[in-house]
């Protein structure tokens, strides 16, 4: 229930055209100013543990610092087995509600007002090839500059 002027109709959700979403893993590098990103099914552990993978083939031989928020795909008895099995990846969560010192955050939000703010895509592949186009335009020192890295 709210108040309106009888006036006014009053203003109504519209449905969602769009009954899907699309679900986006992405990591960035800041002092190396690199970026990736991995469509995946859903937001879950599962999504989350095809990624690691592809970082430790990205990055062979090298120790790995991900510092991760606190979701529930990120941790977990499946993400704890395959950190324990690759301890060349190491896992540290970063403080709960504070967006604003995760570097990715930041590549987000540029990537939302550059290419998917007030645009409209016909399905959810044109939204994904319009992010991976808008990302790999991105610069070395664009990625830096983006994670507050000099």
């Amino acid at each position: 229930r709210v108040w309106v002027r009888r006036v006014h109709p009053f203003p109504r959700p519209a449905p969602s055209t769009q009954p899907r979403r699309l679900i986006v893993f992405a990591w960035a590098a800041p002092l190396k100013g690199r970026r990736g990103v991995m469509r995946a099914r859903r937001w879950n552990t599962q999504g989350f543990l095809a990624l690691l993978p592809r970082l430790r083939r990205r990055w062979p031989g090298k120790v790995l610092h991900l510092f991760v928020n606190r979701a529930r795909w990120h941790r977990g008895p499946r993400v704890r087995k395959y950190l324990a099995a690759h301890r060349q990846i190491q896992m540290e969560y970063l403080p709960p509600y504070q967006p604003g010192v995760n570097p990715q955050e930041r590549i987000w939000r540029q990537l939302r007002y550059e290419r998917t703010n007030n645009h409209w895509f016909k399905d959810l592949d044109q939204t994904w090839r319009a992010i991976q186009e808008t990302t790999r335009r991105w610069s070395t020192n664009r990625i830096r500059r983006l994670c507050n890295i000099s």
